[in-house]
């Protein structure tokens, strides 16, 4: 292939480097989230308001519109119940700037993106690619509070697990794709030599075992099963604890049961470094 001009190397640089920054603050978005879930955050703010919500209650009147409605769910009659105003001004902050991070990310991606295009400074092949993660990015917000919602439902004091990790899982997905579009624009991939090409499949194998992981962890949040034991390798003195299977049908397990929840991201994260080594 005819190797790329100077011009067409300095815009490969400028949009990798833009990329690495939104996926840079895609990672903090995750870490963001799982602040909100540990500190039962997420279910604070109960209005979905994409542009009124960028400003924070700027006066007492605004604190109390935002608070009366979160009174009657069941997360504060049975887990907050009394903490008043200034209980509900701790745990708002936190979802309150996850939410304006969720939104900072849209403005440079979306920002970004407007801008190399009208200056057609996007590399050859790149814009429906761009485009996709685009959408993706809105599709995100959306499942975001399709995940909140449920913590709204009468028997509820946190947001459903399911949704919880498809929220989670598809930021993992952004996150990488943002990454391995950047890193392709910086080192084009090429014909691997024999000993790199048996590397790969170990390499995709160990990427998609971290990746599992994250997924179960997720369920270990969603359920908070990390209560259950606090004793590594073994569970109660065992490797697989008693009670593995004890929901039916067997697949509920991997979901719903503390002691699988537990046991299986420990059991992927040995494989992961296993593999990785």
């Amino acid at each position: 292939q005819p190797q790329p001009s100077a011009t067409e190397l300095r815009r490969r640089r400028a949009v990798a480097f833009w990329l690495l920054a939104v996926a840079a603050l895609v990672w903090v978005m995750v870490a963001l989230g799982g602040a909100t879930r540990l500190t039962g955050s997420g279910l604070s703010i109960m209005e979905w308001a994409p542009l009124r919500g960028m400003l924070p209650p700027l006066s007492e009147a605004e604190w109390n519109r935002l608070y009366d409605p979160y009174r009657p769910i069941p997360q504060y009659e049975l887990v907050n119940a009394g903490f008043g105003l200034d209980g509900f001004k701790r745990i708002f902050w936190l979802e309150w700037i996850h939410r304006f991070w969720g939104r900072l990310i849209g403005l440079a991606y979306a920002g970004g993106l407007a801008w190399f295009w009208l200056r057609g400074g996007i590399p050859r092949g790149l814009k429906p690619r761009l485009l996709l993660f685009l959408a993706l990015g809105g599709a995100q917000g959306a499942i975001g509070w399709f995940m909140v919602a449920s913590g709204f439902e009468a028997d509820r004091t946190a947001v459903s697990p399911y949704r919880l990790v498809l929220h989670l899982g598809l930021a993992l997905v952004l996150f990488a794709a943002l990454l391995w579009t950047a890193l392709d624009l910086l080192r084009p991939r090429r014909v691997l030599a024999p000993d790199e090409a048996r590397l790969r499949p170990w390499l995709h194998a160990a990427a998609g075992l971290a990746f599992l992981t994250m997924l179960a962890g997720g369920f270990v949040a969603g359920i908070r099963a990390g209560f259950s034991f606090n004793t590594f390798p073994l569970m109660d003195g065992q490797i697989l604890p008693d009670g593995y299977w004890q929901f039916s049908p067997a697949w509920h397990n991997m979901t719903a049961n503390v002691l699988a929840v537990q046991f299986n991201p420990r059991l992927l994260a040995t494989l992961t470094l296993a593999l990785a080594g």
